[in-house]
């Protein structure tokens, strides 16, 4: 028979400000510790991905977001579980950048990207962001 993983349903949030990309480093001691990714977190039930990555981006950065366009969904097994990430490009509205869940912070050019190490979930993201922005949306 085989195993039953969780399967997690999960948004993330391409926060754009200037020509620049948010990214943040996850704690060491998180799964996927050290590494980059676009913020966000777990949808709740009866919250839609918009409402999650909103209240996900307020708890985890004390910043208020608007999501804009879907970029992609990626799913990706981790052994442990499976992760159903849909990301979304989103607007930073108002707050001041806390870290609650991250070590570190970087805002980066798309072309910097390359040069972080992210979550494996987070690539097909990158690689949309890439395709958005090369098609002059």
């Amino acid at each position: 028979m085989p195993e039953h993983k969780p399967h997690l349903v999960v948004v993330a949030g391409v926060i754009e400000k200037d020509g620049y990309y948010f990214i943040a480093q996850r704690l060491e001691n998180a799964s996927q510790g050290g590494l980059w990714e676009f913020p966000g977190g777990k949808v709740e039930v009866g919250e839609t991905p918009a409402q999650a990555l909103e209240r996900e981006l307020y708890e985890e950065l004390a910043i208020s977001t608007t999501t804009g366009v879907w970029l992609a969904d990626s799913v990706f097994d981790y052994g442990d579980k499976v992760i159903e990430l849909k990301g979304y490009l989103t607007q930073w509205q108002q707050g001041e950048i806390q870290l609650n869940n991250h070590q570190q912070m970087a805002w980066v050019e798309l072309a910097q990207l390359e040069r972080y190490r992210f979550c494996a979930a987070d690539y097909p993201i990158i690689a949309a962001l890439h395709d958005h922005i090369c098609a002059g949306e």
